[in-house]
């Protein structure tokens, strides 16, 4: 049998393992919505909504709409909070630093 017949045969073979919930050594990444990131990066930042959504440019109609899923943030408010989730302390403390110059 040719190597491409093998791998074909072996890739079926994990296929079924897969569907019948056996391991196969295949690791299983599911996405996540756009909703449960924008509300885990306003969790971690300990924010309500009415404080966060100013962070994002947007209203607080516009941030329950995102968690709600009802409408889609744009490109950069993804990429900010993807950075919210991954490091929220240095995010807290640019926000605090600001608050200290708007206060001065």
């Amino acid at each position: 049998m040719s190597d491409l017949g093998k791998e074909l045969i072996e890739a079926m073979e994990e296929a079924v393992a897969h569907a019948e919930g056996r391991p196969n050594g295949v690791t299983l990444h599911e996405p996540r919505s756009a909703q449960d990131e924008i509300r885990n990066a306003r969790k971690a930042l300990g924010m309500t909504q009415a404080a966060f959504a100013p962070l994002l440019g947007t209203s607080v109609s516009g941030l329950q709409k995102w968690e709600q899923g009802k409408r889609q943030p744009p490109g950069a408010v993804k990429t900010l909070v993807r950075l919210i989730e991954i490091a929220p302390e240095p995010i807290k403390t640019a926000i605090e630093q600001n608050k200290e110059r708007i206060s001065a």
